[in-house]
């Protein structure tokens, strides 16, 4: 695809690091625009922005360090300067949202907000700053399909993408432009459902996301061709976690429900 957005030579732009980035700003010039329904300062937002980031981006290396480590080297040193040497890529989203959750705890604790009001706060904008960052993955051609095998597909032909080599020019499913056009369309869903009232329900629409997401994930992952750390039953790591978050998502919202039907 087009791994690099802009090649001068002597400057490169990434066109995962330019999509990452301009969803990032997406969700933080939204973010702003509705930070007085929850009432936090422009600076506050700020703030969240860069705890959010920085406990995205740790706990997103972790979790990669942990599904690939054996594939680093042979002994603990090797593997170690292994993983520091990769710095600058291999992130996993589940543990970007894990560590992007224990940083909006941070920030809603020390401003007095409940943990799950922030989180409603933040849902669509993490949604939309996803699909952002997938669009960035088709381009880099990491987290790439699977052979399409007859079905319309992409074809990656650029020798410095991401895709394996061995799946070079071959059709490919878009399981990238899948998963940024779900994203989309959740960020929509919790848009409406948040202007519509549910902040007043904390923790629905945060639920409802982790519901919706999880699922789309969980599909997608059958179309996915990258190395997925292994699979265990003929599931991906990723599937085994989307199964838990989506059975606690919705064991939240069902608890939600009931509480406002004995309240009545």
């Amino acid at each position: 695809m087009h791994p690099y957005i802009l090649d001068l030579g002597f400057f490169k732009l990434p066109a995962y690091g330019f999509m990452a980035m301009t969803g990032f700003l997406a969700a933080f010039f939204y973010l702003r625009a509705r930070r007085e329904r929850v009432g936090v300062s422009a600076e506050s937002v700020s703030d969240l922005a860069f705890y959010a980031l920085l406990g995205g981006l740790l706990g997103g290396k972790l979790l990669f360090l942990a599904t690939f480590w054996d594939s680093f080297g042979d002994g603990a040193w090797e593997r170690l300067l292994a993983a520091l040497k990769s710095v600058q890529y291999g992130f996993v989203f589940y543990g970007g949202l894990g560590g992007g959750a224990a940083a909006l705890w941070y920030w809603a604790r020390g401003r007095g907000i409940g943990f799950a009001a922030a989180a409603d706060f933040t849902a669509p904008a993490l949604a939309l700053a996803h699909g952002f960052g997938r669009i960035g993955c088709l381009l880099a051609g990491c987290c790439h399909g699977s052979p399409a095998q007859g079905a319309p597909g992409v074809v990656f032909s650029d020798p410095l993408c991401l895709v394996e080599p061995s799946l070079l020019g071959m059709p490919l499913h878009p399981v990238q432009l899948y998963e940024a056009a779900g994203n989309f369309l959740i960020f929509a869903a919790l848009h409406l459902l948040w202007e519509r009232g549910a902040r007043r329900g904390a923790g629905a629409v945060a639920a409802l996301y982790v519901l919706l997401y999880s699922a789309l994930r969980f599909a997608l992952e059958f179309l996915r061709g990258d190395d997925r750390g292994g699979l265990s039953a003929g599931l991906s790591q990723a599937q085994f976690i989307a199964l838990a978050a989506a059975a606690a998502a919705a064991a939240w919202l069902a608890l939600r429900a009931r509480g406002r039907t004995d309240g009545k």
